[in-house]
């Protein structure tokens, strides 16, 4: 439909799914932390910490960590940039960053990350401001693609990095069989078990499977003006790293 884009399956308006997409986190803001480890079986703290070493900060860096709802990544990029680096999680849901707060000052972080609530299409950060831009999981529930890794790209630094991880679909042909089972029947039951609502769950399971395949993702990132797009599957491609660094 002219206008529309994809939430899933179905096409809406754009407002309607940024909408759609924050409620689901709000939602789940409280049990979004245990939903993620059990649903993943433990990975994705693996991925994560593969994430980071790809992504080599140096102390004194300042880092996005755009879509960063509880702030895993700002936690482990605080570590890395020090005192002297910023860290900063930017996110469209208040109540995913008030668990983040809280994790964060429980982990004596509390100093070293901050929090605002923005829409990673439309940011209120200066130009070339950030040495490096993290996303988990947040490209996917973009309303315009492109936008909004044009406006990744403005808030970069010269020869900044930017890193995305994505889940994705196994490249086994067995593992795949397996896995559309698990996400669209497993999953949400156990989400709704976990959460008290089966929604969110079924939404990660369909933008998954319309989100541009690795490839295509990769040629995305060069038409956007990125340089040296790349791009690693994980786990037999149950998520992916995407890298790449904006032009010196």
């Amino acid at each position: 439909m002219p206008g529309h884009v994809p939430y899933g399956y179905r096409f809406v308006a754009p407002v309607e799914k940024r909408n759609l997409v924050l409620g689901h986190f709000e939602a789940i803001a409280q049990r979004y932390d245990l939903a993620d480890t059990l649903l993943s079986c433990g990975l994705h703290h693996l991925w994560r910490r593969r994430a980071m070493r790809r992504l080599h900060l140096r102390p004194g860096d300042r880092v996005l960590d755009l879509c960063g709802g509880t702030g895993d990544f700002a936690l482990l990029a605080a570590r890395i940039v020090g005192p002297a680096g910023t860290v900063v999680v930017c996110d469209f849901s208040r109540a995913m960053m008030h668990v983040g707060r809280g994790r964060a000052k429980r982990a004596g972080m509390a100093e070293r990350i901050h929090w605002m609530q923005g829409d990673a299409e439309q940011m209120g950060f200066a130009d070339h401001f950030f040495d490096a831009v993290i996303v988990g999981y947040g490209v996917r529930n973009f309303v315009s693609l492109e936008n909004g890794m044009r406006e990744i790209s403005r808030v970069m630094r010269p020869g900044g990095k930017f890193l995305a991880m994505e889940f994705s679909i196994p490249t086994s042909p067995l593992l795949r069989r397996l896995y559309h089972l698990y996400s669209f029947h497993l999953m949400p039951r156990a989400g709704r078990l976990i959460t008290g609502t089966d929604a969110p769950f079924r939404y990660l399971a369909e933008s998954i499977r319309v989100f541009p395949e690795p490839k295509q993702f990769q040629a995305h990132l060069l038409d956007y003006g990125f340089q040296n797009a790349a791009y690693e599957p994980l786990s037999s491609g149950l998520a992916v790293l995407y890298s790449a660094a904006t032009p010196q």
